[in-house]
């Protein structure tokens, strides 16, 4: 078989695969939430996908990247291309990372912005399609957002990081918790805990934009919102 041959059946075999992706997935957005790996935040998000019953097939969460904010936003833009190259759009990106002590955060809002820039410049859209969902200094701000509205600020200490700071404080009210911690979102539904955590999150982050003070905040809430919505549209449309 020569190569042209080969070639044509290849790219062939991909435009079926990408037909018979596109035919599986619901009549709502197609995102793709990108976390740090070996951390809480693939597994809440899985499980809030779950939960709210929002079809794999439109609603892909990846933690397989590296940790620092860099890798988690130039992942979500390998993914992009890939889905792009086999026919396929995201309507939206979603690159979830901390503050921390990483180096590379502010590039990664950098990145972003020259991505949605880049992207309404061809045409793909009108709109961002990425979104930083950061959280300042770690995740587990968005969880202690649950239990207080507490806008502490964290420092680094020669014997504990930010990140470890913020743990201390959550196991305050979840003694037990750890990173890559599962379970979490069902605890907060069981135990009505969302809508407190959202406003409080607002709230802070609204606040922080007008006075310049990032520490604490986290804008986790624009992501849980957004998929809250898409389930929303789900049982308008059944």
């Amino acid at each position: 078989m020569g190569s042209e041959d080969l070639f044509h059946k290849r790219k062939a075999k991909k435009q079926q695969d990408s037909v018979r992706r596109s035919a599986n997935r619901k009549p709502y957005d197609h995102v793709l939430i990108v976390c740090e790996g070996e951390k809480t935040e693939p597994f809440y998000f899985e499980e809030m996908r779950i939960h709210l019953d929002l079809d794999s097939a439109n609603i892909k969460v990846d933690g397989s990247c590296d940790s620092s904010p860099k890798s988690v936003v130039e992942y979500g833009q390998e993914l992009f291309i890939k889905e792009r190259v086999n026919a396929g759009n995201y309507d939206r990106v979603f690159c979830v990372f901390d503050r921390d002590q990483h180096e590379t955060f502010d590039y990664a809002l950098d990145k972003i912005n020259s991505i949605n820039f880049e992207l309404k410049n061809e045409g793909y859209s009108e709109g961002d399609v990425f979104m930083a969902i950061r959280s300042i200094p770690a995740f587990e701000y968005w969880f202690l957002l649950h239990f207080i509205p507490s806008t502490k600020p964290y420092s680094h200490l020669e014997t504990k990081s930010v990140g470890d700071q913020v743990i201390d404080d959550l196991k305050t009210y979840l003694p037990n918790y750890e990173k890559k911690q599962k379970g979490i979102y069902k605890y907060s539904i069981d135990n009505e805990l969302i809508d407190a955590a959202k406003a409080h999150s607002k709230r802070i982050f609204e606040n922080s934009k007008s006075t310049g003070d990032i520490n604490p905040s986290t804008n986790v809430h624009d992501l849980v919102e957004y998929l809250e919505k898409l389930k929303q549209l789900t049982k308008r449309s059944t």
